[in-house]
């Protein structure tokens, strides 16, 4: 008498299809976003769903290996595959979890926690679900905690020429200047450039501004960074200041002011 085949698992088969699916949603979410401006809370749920898609997924490629060990059912191959895709989804999460742990949950860095630069010409047309630029002072003693490296930076330059290389300063770092305000009598020798940054994969905009205060005997220079979306900001806004100061500073260092000039000739 011949036996008969196995049943092949339709669980094992729609594992595979789901994981395949979150892959897709992932990736076209990504491209979309970077690319064609997909506005950023519908991507992240977007992406959000693709990780529960990825778990639901594992979940049924554990029970179809259950049910494959117990009946000997056809499927244990489309099962692994789902799990080894759903596992290489989850990595992305799962590798922030120690930066998540190890940082404090705030999404708004400054050098000057006291008197923290203001958003101007960026709090105007917020996109839609965007937090406000306003500085939430509970983040000033953990940062400060956390950060303390990052303060305010005096320089022995003219503020105005100081203010015009930060601006060229964020545009070499390819940011997007939208405002470029020089230090002077009529606003209190207060000068600011904004500017919007792109994260590198996501393509999240965050907000950049750059106060110079000063006449021509020196200049205080203070940068802070937030961003738009998301209560924790993985140390990124940290990171960009770093940046930003360390590239002022080369840019201030490569340059010699005219009167310099003239007296060394």
């Amino acid at each position: 008498m011949l036996k008969s085949e196995p049943r092949r698992l339709l669980v094992s088969a729609w594992a595979v299809r789901i994981a395949a699916i979150c892959v897709a949603l992932i990736v076209t979410s990504l491209l979309l976003h970077r690319l064609f401006d997909l506005p950023t809370p519908l991507a992240l749920n977007l992406i959000a769903l693709s990780f529960a898609g990825a778990v639901l997924a594992i979940l049924l490629s554990l029970f179809a290996l259950l049910r494959v060990w117990q009946k000997g059912y056809h499927g244990a191959g489309n099962a692994l595959v789902a799990i080894a895709i759903a596992s290489a989804i989850l990595m992305w999460p799962l590798s922030l979890l120690p930066t998540i742990q190890q940082l404090p949950e705030i999404n708004d860095v400054t050098t000057d926690t006291t008197n923290p630069p203001a958003f101007t010409a960026l709090a105007v047309d917020r996109p839609p679900g965007a937090r406000q630029p306003d500085y939430n002072p509970e983040f000033s003693e953990i940062q400060q905690e956390v950060y303390p490296d990052l303060r305010t930076l005096s320089v022995d330059r003219d503020a105005a020429e100081v203010l015009t290389l930060a601006a060229q300063t964020l545009r070499r770092l390819r940011m997007e200047v939208v405002r470029e305000d020089a230090p002077s009598r009529e606003n209190g020798n207060v000068g600011y450039v904004e500017a919007v940054d792109r994260t590198l994969v996501i393509g999240f905009r965050d907000d950049v501004v750059v106060r110079v205060a000063g006449s021509g005997r020196g200049a205080l220079v203070d940068v802070r960074s937030a961003s738009r979306f998301g209560r924790h900001d993985l140390g990124r806004n940290a990171q960009r200041l770093r940046e930003v100061l360390r590239a002022l500073i080369e840019r201030l260092q490569s340059t010699v002011p005219e009167q310099r000039r003239a007296r060394g000739s």
